[in-house]
């Protein structure tokens, strides 16, 4: 899936008619022959021609076996080096889309906000393999690299201020949890933690809540975290994470545009988004989306923050916090919402290394961090 723009290049150029005309079915048994000689030093080309072969025949019948066969082993003899993609300076666009392996509106996108040489640097964040990071709950990293070692779990600090640990390639992260109490959290989350600043004994409403990492992360602060959030299903997830820390969690199923709470000091909205920040670690969402939902999207982070600015007590906090790098989704919906609410003014935050603080926001960007990306502004309600 990661490299999947990649893959389908190198196939089309050996396909006379190209990969549109093959059976939808067929395709997927390409991409994976294909992966399996580039990609995968382990598996012998024959073995990966002729698994390949034998699948194809199976869901697309004799007759195409002996295209499978022929494009496979012509991709063999002759490579996927780069040399096969179109250059970054002759076609920005054909470079990113291709060998970046993204969607060609995104390869646009970003090559607008950020020129060609960081567009592709973006490009090769979203195709690394991420590192899992562990959150403790209670924010000793000593002791949890402690217990971690003592069972046999390799773990470092994770990046400065995230209060995370970064386990070791190959570590489970299921035997990680069973050593040490806490959550599994990408260090961006725990700077969209950070930015909510001190909540030591705060009453919070965490409105886009499930699956819940960022609202257990919260408790273990100190805060008093009520989680709520539209998705039965997702809040079930939160159900077994609170479970088995055995924190004081209420839940409430309930839509963020209409919160159903008397007004509190501190709200949190982790909007849902387009996640083009993530695609590191979700990496079928880059064939998921499409620009025509960065709209509708919108509209529903508009209606959520409206919902959440009716429950923040005067001289109280909003957090909108997104996992998207788009700007539909972050400065705009902050313009647009600071002219709807002129009682809120953005105020900046503390508790985070300086390089992702950027005119008084939160700002993560994965080239420049290896992490997911992130944004997250404060608003305070005038007293």
């Amino acid at each position: 899936m990661r490299l999947q723009g990649r893959l389908d290049h190198l196939l089309d150029l050996h396909l006379r008619e190209g990969i549109g005309s093959l059976p939808p079915r067929l395709l997927p048994i390409l991409r994976m022959g294909a992966y399996q000689l580039l990609y995968m030093d382990g598996t012998p080309d024959y073995a990966a021609v002729s698994q390949a072969v034998e699948e194809s025949g199976e869901v697309a019948g004799g007759r195409m076996k002996g295209v499978v066969n022929g494009v496979l082993r012509s991709l063999a003899r002759e490579g996927g080096g780069p040399e096969r993609f179109p250059r970054l300076d002759d076609d920005p666009v054909g470079h990113l889309s291709r060998w970046g392996s993204v969607p060609e509106w995104l390869a646009r996108r970003w090559l607008e906000a950020w020129g060609p040489r960081e567009a592709a640097e973006l490009v090769d964040a979203a195709n690394r393999i991420p590192t899992t990071h562990l959150r403790p709950l209670g924010g000793d990293l000593k002791g949890a690299m402690e217990l971690l070692a003592a069972g046999g779990i390799e773990a470092t600090p994770g990046p400065p201020e995230s209060g995370t640990l970064a386990l070791a390639a190959g570590s489970s992260p299921v035997e990680a949890l069973e050593l040490v109490p806490g959550i599994i959290q990408d260090p961006a989350a725990g700077w969209v933690v950070a930015w909510c600043g001190d909540v030591s004994g705060r009453q919070l409403v965490d409105l886009c809540a499930a699956p819940g990492g960022k609202a257990v992360a919260l408790v273990g602060r100190g805060a008093r975290v009520v989680a709520a959030d539209r998705s039965l299903r997702r809040l079930r997830l939160l159900v077994e994470t609170r479970d088995r820390l055995g924190l004081e969690l209420p839940l409430v199923a309930a839509l963020g545009e209409a919160p159903p709470f008397r007004p509190v000091e501190a709200v949190l909205v982790d909007a849902p988004c387009s996640g083009t920040g993530t695609l590191a670690r979700h990496p079928d969402a880059r064939w998921r989306l499409s620009e025509a939902d960065i709209p509708g999207l919108s509209r529903v982070q508009d209606g959520i923050l409206d919902g959440a600015a009716r429950i923040v007590t005067p001289g109280g906090l909003l957090i909108y916090a997104t996992c998207t790098l788009e700007p539909e989704e972050n400065e705009e919906r902050i313009e647009t919402f600071l002219l709807r609410h002129r009682e809120f003014i953005v105020e900046g935050g503390e508790g985070v290394p300086p390089h992702v603080r950027e005119n008084g926001r939160l700002r993560v960007l994965p080239h420049r961090t290896g992490t997911d990306g992130a944004f997250a502004v404060r608003l305070r309600r005038r007293a």
